[in-house]
């Protein structure tokens, strides 16, 4: 849930136009597009279910990998976006243009690792 809730709050912050969300990215008419929040929030959904599987405790094992590679993913698209966002602005845009990270890239990241973490909690034994 944290990286749903960081993809709908403030992203990026680029130059002077004030701080965007990362869903705003995928849309408009804006300085920069990218397609790359569909992906954060689909991987975000497939955690959600899965952790729904480890808190039933079926297929624990497997659940349990597809957390820790969903998560990975997660951090891993997230860093990616930022990797490209970044590249954007340095090829098209002057030096003095800059853009910087928000809160909600900072939840996104952390709500990766938090579904790596899930994965690596003891289970509860019936």
């Amino acid at each position: 849930m944290l990286v749903l809730v960081g993809v709908f709050s403030g992203w990026v912050k680029l130059g002077s136009t004030g701080t965007v969300t990362a869903w705003s990215l995928t849309e408009g008419d804006g300085l920069l597009k990218t397609q790359t929040p569909y992906a954060i929030v689909a991987l975000a959904a497939a955690a959600v279910v899965v952790s729904l599987v480890l808190l039933t405790g079926i297929a624990r094992p497997v659940a349990r990998i597809l957390a820790i590679l969903l998560g990975i993913a997660i951090i891993g698209v997230t860093a990616a976006n930022w990797a490209e966002i970044a590249s954007f602005v340095t090829d098209n845009f002057p030096s003095s243009f800059k853009a910087t990270t928000a809160i909600g890239f900072y939840l996104a990241i952390g709500g990766g690792v938090l579904v790596i973490l899930s994965a690596l909690m003891p289970a509860k034994k019936k």
